[in-house]
């Protein structure tokens, strides 16, 4: 494939999303991107397909590429790596992140400043939760908030736009959920303004959470107390 100049790359980790992924990319609004990347962990259905699909249909430059080990975390990691634009926005597979908000992450992009999306920022919400992952991300966002004196109404929502050069610089070691601790932590240290955007969560389009709240909550937990 040509190696072409951009400016803004959309990084999407999936795994077996397929019903999700393509309407996600359609949804994109036109020239908001330059590149989108979906990186795939070997999924068992047509979400390689899928992806590569809409992209076709819709005219927007991009590709799918595997990631090489287990982990939303390595999906993160290698879709940057991959990217060629200086900007890099993540954005989850199944729908549940809106597209259109992508304008509203850029609008509030400067060269050091993480825009991050929030759920339980004034004006946001989530039409996806549960009680347990409420209480769960409340409880832990204020422990985050707490122990390493971060200011965030939404820990765990990896729906943010950063400079390309500042995510490498923050050196991310862990390969699953846990990142989203491990990035705010070193964000803060880099001394990396973050500011927030309200957002709406909307149920997945298809397809079942790949996200365990007891198992994943316990690992959450343990990154909260670790030391980076």
């Amino acid at each position: 494939m040509e190696k072409i100049q951009t400016n803004t790359t959309l990084i999407i980790p999936a795994l077996n999303e397929e019903g999700c992924i393509g309407q996600t990319i359609k949804e994109i609004p036109r020239g908001c991107v330059d590149e989108v990347i979906v990186v795939d962990g070997y999924s068992a259905d047509n979400t390689t397909t899928e992806a590569q699909e809409a992209m076709r249909t819709t005219g927007q430059y991009g590709r799918v590429i595997n990631r090489t080990k287990e982990g939303f975390g390595v999906a993160l990691c290698e879709g940057a790596e991959a990217a060629q634009g200086n900007i890099l926005i993540f954005m989850d597979a199944d729908g549940s992140q809106n597209p259109a908000d992508l304008l509203r992450l850029l609008e509030k992009y400067e060269e050091n400043t993480v825009v991050m999306a929030s759920r339980y920022a004034s004006g946001g919400r989530s039409d996806d939760d549960t009680f347990v992952r409420w209480f769960g991300n409340w409880l832990f966002t204020k422990f985050t908030n707490l122990i390493h004196g971060i200011h965030t109404t939404d820990s765990l929502y990896f729906f943010l736009a950063i400079s390309k050069k500042n995510f490498q610089k923050l050196n991310l070691r862990l390969e699953d959920y846990r990142i989203c601790i491990e990035f705010l932590v070193k964000a803060k240290r880099n001394k990396l303004k973050i500011v927030e955007i309200p957002a709406i969560e909307r149920p997945r389009l298809a397809g079942e959470s790949k996200v365990n709240a007891f198992r994943d909550g316990l690992k959450i937990l343990r990154a909260i107390l670790s030391k980076y």
